[in-house]
């Protein structure tokens, strides 16, 4: 069970992270083209404006669960690695379902989101709004599942001593 959840999220992992990449690849040529029409031809480009505004929404949510999965979160660990391993598992457990719960918040108040941005339009692009706000629960969920994954496998060593990076060796 455990290694079937962990190549599905494996292969989400590499899906999110190659779509993480597009977004910010889309949001640096809308600011480009945004700055090159105002500046250069004196002409503001609202389409590109909220290209980069939307990708960097679905950026935040999508890129939160990919820094998760790489432990790369800010986090005051130190008294739970300090405490005898029963007692980090137990923290390890507390911590997750602090965030479970912030995640599930998330996607549930989205609903209502969701559900007004249906008959909504953007200004510019004239898109439904529904597909912008879908990334709180979209994002909430991977985040969920990543959380998940993390807790299962940390369970051996919850609070490892960070890892020094090759360039902070040298």
């Amino acid at each position: 069970m455990v290694a079937l959840l962990e190549r599905l999220c494996l292969l989400l992992r590499r899906l999110v992270s190659g779509v993480v990449i597009v977004l910010f690849a889309v949001m640096m040529i809308a600011v480009l083209a945004q700055v090159g029409g105002r500046y250069v031809f004196g002409y503001s480009i609202a389409q590109a404006a909220e290209i980069a505004t939307f990708s960097q929404i679905w950026l935040v949510l999508l890129g939160s669960g990919v820094a998760l999965a790489r432990g790369q979160h800010v986090a005051i660990d130190m008294v739970p690695a300090a405490l005898p391993r029963p007692l980090a598992r137990v923290a390890l457990v507390a911590i997750a379902v602090v965030i479970a719960t912030f995640l599930a918040v998330l996607a549930w108040g989205a609903l209502p989101l969701i559900r007004m941005g249906a008959f909504q339009t953007s200004p510019a692009l004239r898109i439904p709004m529904r597909d912008v706000y879908l990334c709180l629960p979209v994002g909430a969920g991977y985040m969920a599942l990543e959380l998940i994954l993390s807790v299962i496998r940390r369970w051996d060593d919850p609070f490892p001593p960070p890892e020094v990076e090759a360039e902070e060796i040298a």
